[in-house]
Order: structure tokens, then C-alpha cells, then sequence
């Protein structure tokens, strides 16, 4: 049986805009209230099942395809799922929208500019991107597409992280009675 109201929320925006962060709190907030979630990390699923990829086009839209295809086995399961992937194209967001549907996904950007985020950077991505000792970096070598629609923007630069989850927080509660 199908749950009308499991869904997946897919946090997606340049690396080091609070995806991670925000997903993180909002698990454990809706956790809190006794809801079955599953957080799906980019980093995390790039280290077990999608270690095989890199960051061709190509590359990326499997990592996504695969991702997108564990959120929707999740959630048809009636396990809500929060996913934070950078999803850079808009290519890669529809691909994820064909995979789990207009009705169980919902995609909030964490809109963030590329200089805020360089400056956030604890991995120290930007740094090897920008001096080239690494390549196919989003937001320096390969482009991220502001989205054509999103169901949430959150301006992390403008917000307090707790100002962040607590306007998803609100959104999510929404979109899980929908």
C-alpha cells in the first residue's frame, strides 16, 4: 500500500550551502515528532554504492538516477526521506522528478552565492578547484543552473540555520498531510 503522504524532500544547491546541515536538523526534528525518516547524503552514497562514479555529466546523472531510485524504494515504503544533493542541472532535477514523481518529491534549493560558500568551505573543495589541483568542481569548473521552480528557496546566507530548518520544518509538516 502507498503512503499519500511519504515523500521525498530533495535539498539541492552549490556544495557548502547548508544542504547537509539543514537535512541533518530537519531528520532529526521530524524524528522528534515520531516520523520515520532516512536522510540520504551526496557525500555518503558517493562513498559506498556510487564510488564507482566521478563527475562526468554522465557520471553525475547516474549518481542522481541511483540515488533518486533508493529515495522512492524509501518512501514507498512510508519512510519520509530528506536528500541533499547538489543537483546542479536542471537536466538532473527532472531526471529526478521522472524517477520519484510530481507528487511524492519535493525539491528545496538551498540558495547560497558561490563566494558565501567558498568562504564556508570546511573540505577545503573550493580551495583545490579554484588553485586547479581538482577539476569538475560545481560552481568554479562546471556550472550549477538556478532552478526553473523549486516547492522551497532558502537563502542560507540571509538566515540563521535555525531560521532555515524551522521555515522547512513548517514546509515539510505541509507537504506530509498533502
Amino acid at each position: 500500500m502507498e503512503s499519500s503522504n511519504a515523500k521525498v524532500i530533495w535539498l539541492f544547491g552549490l556544495p557548502s550551502s547548508g544542504k547537509t546541515t539543514l537535512a541533518s536538523s530537519l531528520r532529526d526534528s521530524l524524528r522528534a515528532e515520531g516520523r520515520m525518516v532516512c536522510l540520504l547524503d551526496g557525500d555518503t552514497l558517493r562513498a559506498g554504492v556510487n564510488n564507482d562514479l566521478g563527475f562526468s555529466d554522465d557520471q553525475r546523472a547516474e549518481n542522481l538516477r541511483r540515488s533518486a531510485h533508493i529515495a522512492l524504494l524509501l518512501a514507498e515504503q512510508q519512510i519520509t526521506v530528506i536528500a541533499a544533493f547538489v543537483t546542479p542541472k536542471e537536466i538532473h532535477r527532472e531526471l529526478v522528478q521522472s524517477i520519484i514523481g510530481p507528487d511524492k518529491l519535493r525539491l528545496v534549493h538551498v540558495n547560497c552565492p558561490l563566494d558565501v560558500c567558498v568562504a564556508r568551505d570546511v573540505k577545503g573543495l573550493y580551495a583545490r578547484a579554484l588553485s586547479n589541483r581538482m577539476s569538475s568542481m560545481t560552481g568554479v569548473q562546471d556550472t550549477f543552473e538556478p532552478p526553473a521552480a523549486a516547492d522551497l528557496t532558502l537563502p542560507t546566507h540571509e538566515m540563521t540555520v535555525a531560521d532555515a530548518v524551522a521555515q522547512l520544518l513548517v514546509a515539510a509538516r505541509g507537504w506530509m498531510i498533502e
